[in-house]
């Protein structure tokens, strides 16, 4: 009867100590993190919650919380800017100035022109001189024509002249008098610097043509801004008769007389020339020329009109159109003559 006491009594003592042992929790378990507040003045109470949900959860065992980043806000890349520079570390942003584009077609500028015109363009040139001393003015009319790119044809004619007439003897008088000559031309470019000019001028009454030879040269320098060139009518040959002017119809009359008269005639020129163009502006350019001739190719003169002569103009050219262009300038003829002193006037329009 004592022994089953005493083993009654060990049963109910190791029951309630398994009991202890399983109420108390285990010595590994996680403890719960608590997740950072966002805001400052929200840190007491999330602190608070974080403290009742570990003191309710009651469980030994705990759940761990992960820290949550948030989302960009821009995820898909929606509203990202594809022009905004990209700098990183160690790169610089670098501001890349764009280059000026000339813009396409025949310039405005003199100074840019090429020598002979685009293919299907077409030019008219209106122009007249008036030596002063004596007052013998010679209006012209100038066509061009674009062929080609390299190819140009040109057509000049002389409309009329104010001069007293050298066939007429006992008078002096100064009349209007229609011109007489017309010159056809062929320029082919070469390259961009050069082409071959050749043309041949004929007088109508007394017929007489000759042959007409030039290099035109064009060099741009400055960012063209300044052009240089020359050598246009380097040489005149005569072929029949007598060698026409495209720009004097007062030298045709002379010559006609000669003619007549049976006199020496020049056998042509030898003319060096050369010019400048300064591009001041789009529209303005100044332009200067100047230049020998050899008439009858002698330096002395003689009953055919030989002998060297300077001549030298200056002036400028007005684009107010990239079609019309108007120009004005000074000089003298003949620098050995003060009476070769000639205002000069031109237009042109191009289609």
């Amino acid at each position: 009867m004592s022994v089953r006491r005493v083993i009654s009594v060990l049963s109910v003592c190791l029951v309630a100590s398994a009991t202890v042992v399983v109420a108390q929790p285990k010595k590994d378990a996680r403890k719960t993190p608590v997740a950072p507040a966002k805001d400052a003045g929200k840190g007491s109470a999330a602190g608070s919650a974080a403290g009742s949900a570990a003191a309710g959860s009651g469980s030994a065992e705990g759940s761990a919380v992960e820290m949550v980043e948030d989302p960009p806000a821009d995820m898909e890349g929606i509203n990202e800017d594809p022009d905004a520079p990209n700098i990183g570390e160690g790169s610089a942003a670098v501001v890349v100035v764009p280059k000026k584009q000339r813009t396409s077609g025949y310039p405005i500028e003199e100074a840019y022109r090429p020598i002979t015109l685009p293919a299907g363009m077409s030019e008219v040139s209106l122009g007249l001189i008036a030596p002063l001393d004596p007052f013998v003015p010679t209006a012209s009319l100038r066509g061009r024509y674009g062929i080609t790119r390299q190819v140009q044809l040109g057509l000049t004619y002389v409309l009329a002249g104010i001069y007293d007439d050298p066939a007429t003897t006992g008078t002096d008088k100064s009349t209007i008098h229609p011109g007489k000559a017309i010159g056809v031309d062929v320029t082919v470019l070469m390259q961009e610097w050069i082409g071959i000019r050749v043309g041949v001028p004929f007088y109508i009454d007394p017929f007489a043509f000759a042959l007409q030879l030039g290099a035109p040269m064009k060099f741009r320098f400055l960012d063209g801004k300044l052009a240089l060139g020359g050598l246009d009518d380097l040489l005149t040959i005569r072929l029949y008769r007598f060698p026409p002017s495209l720009t004097s119809e007062v030298t045709n009359a002379s010559a006609a007389a000669r003619f007549d008269t049976n006199s020496l005639q020049s056998r042509g020129a030898f003319r060096v020339s050369a010019y400048a163009v300064y591009q001041q502006s789009p529209k303005m350019a100044l332009i200067g020329r100047a230049g020998v001739t050899l008439e009858d190719f002698s330096g002395t003169r003689s009953e055919a009109g030989g002998g060297s002569t300077t001549f030298i103009r200056a002036g400028f050219q007005y684009s107010p159109k990239k079609f019309l262009d108007v120009g004005l300038s000074v000089g003298w003829e003949d620098l050995g003559q003060l009476g070769a002193f000639a205002p000069a006037a031109y237009m042109n329009l191009r289609i």
